[in-house]
């Protein structure tokens, strides 16, 4: 008889987690001939772990892999921590230099979230004031419609990228149609990876535009900078001249804080 403090279902589920971990991208089949499991029980696990985020569908839809959301289970570092202590004093200095409005967002499954931003304190920004959420952190925005989304993907690892893009490309999502552009996305973030930042130019937030450059830990983006900066006031070639240099030395320091916290714990 199982201990009556233990959950069998847990058991299974993080079984279940470690054989996708161990082979990506299996089918219902080899994950019963990997762990035991029946796969009626498989096929329940296999939706809960879906809905939560954290498992995806493969290409074919036939097999299951995992998502970029496990990697949190194992950081040990919370978003909290990293942003609150390395991330924010070196935006805040970065801030004094370039008076621009600045951002450090990451991935939330199928949205971009605001961690940390001076558009409170930047006398340039358009969101001052603002009466939403909006300027604030926990802002969330749409992952292709952003510099710092396309950012994020582009720097991405190809597994990586591909299982944002399912999540975008599922029936309910707003960026259905945009993250099917395939051949289009391609081309786009191979320019992205070859200059070394995403852009946006209007849309999202009308008047304005942004650059951004990724923060990248362990060949992987863990978040991205992004600079907001009027459209009127600059050009796209004046904002890239005068402040991605800044910006990705500000890149630079954050991931190399955050690497040297991470070995010490």
């Amino acid at each position: 008889m199982a201990d009556r403090g233990t959950t069998q279902s847990l058991k299974k589920g993080l079984i279940v987690l470690k054989a996708l971990n161990e082979k990506d991208d299996i089918s219902v089949l080899m994950l019963h001939q990997k762990t035991g499991i029946p796969r009626p029980t498989l096929y329940r696990l296999l939706n809960t772990l879906k809905e939560l985020g954290y498992v995806t569908t493969g290409p074919k839809g036939d097999t299951y892999q995992l998502t970029i959301l496990v990697r949190a289970l194992s950081e040990g570092y919370s978003d909290e921590a990293w942003v609150t202590e390395i991330a924010s004093p070196i935006l805040e200095e970065l801030g004094d230099e370039v008076i621009w409005p600045l951002d450090i967002g990451s991935l939330d499954r199928d949205a971009m979230i605001v961690r940390e931003t001076t558009h409170q304190t930047s006398p340039l920004s358009l969101e001052r004031g603002y009466s939403g959420r909006r300027g604030y952190p926990g802002y969330r925005v749409p992952i292709l419609a952003t510099a710092m989304g396309k950012a994020y993907l582009a720097f991405s690892s190809k597994e990586k990228r591909e299982s944002i893009l399912d999540v975008l490309r599922s029936p309910d999502s707003d960026e259905r149609k945009a993250a099917s552009k395939v051949d289009d996305l391609k081309k786009e973030f191979a320019q992205i990876r070859r200059r070394g930042y995403g852009v946006r130019e209007g849309g999202l937030i009308p008047k304005t535009g942004s650059i951004a450059v990724p923060i990248i830990i362990e060949g992987e983006p863990l978040a991205c900078l992004n600079l907001h900066y009027i459209l009127s006031a600059l050009t796209l070639k004046q904002v890239v001249s005068r402040y991605l240099s800044p910006m990705q030395a500000a890149a630079a320091k954050i991931e190399k804080q955050l690497t040297k916290e991470i070995r010490v714990r």
